[in-house]
């Protein structure tokens, strides 16, 4: 009855070592990865091999479509990501390097935010505001005093 004593411990006590370090690496692999940015866009560094030039729209302008088209050129055949507020909408740029996607807008204020991302993941940003409107504006003519 000793020696089966003494196999049912010497078991128990390898099976609970086991699952301790299971349980302990486990926490490690954890640990590490919430370190880890999960799918973050990174800043551009100084070797991002690449620029992201946007034509239109132009920054602060006014308008009373409900939609615009944002085009620019960046890396050849990389992915571009736009922002229009929580919209995404997801482009690739062809082999020169051009995009053009029309992307919806709200009424008011709108914040476009165009990132391209390399094969690295190395990604560059660009931000533009439009503003869309029913109203029309009229510029103010000043008129100069007359002369009597």
């Amino acid at each position: 009855m000793k020696k089966e004593t003494i196999i049912a411990v010497l078991i128990g006590l390898s099976l609970g070592l086991f699952i301790t370090y299971g349980v302990y690496q486990a926490r490690t692999n954890i640990s590490r990865r919430s370190n880890e940015p999960k799918l973050a866009m990174t800043e551009p560094t100084e070797d991002f091999a690449g620029e992201l030039i946007l034509n239109s729209p132009l920054d602060e302008s006014v308008q009373t479509d409900d939609s615009v088209i944002v085009s620019g050129t960046t890396l050849p055949n990389s992915f571009v990501v736009i922002f229009v507020g929580n919209e995404e909408t997801i482009t690739t740029s062809d082999n020169s390097g051009n995009f053009s996607v029309e992307v919806s807008l709200e009424e008011g204020p709108n914040i476009i935010t165009v990132y391209v991302i390399d094969e690295d993941g190395q990604t560059l940003s660009v931000e533009k505001t439009v503003t869309t409107s029913d109203e029309t504006f009229e510029e103010d003519t000043v008129s100069e005093p007359s002369e009597n």
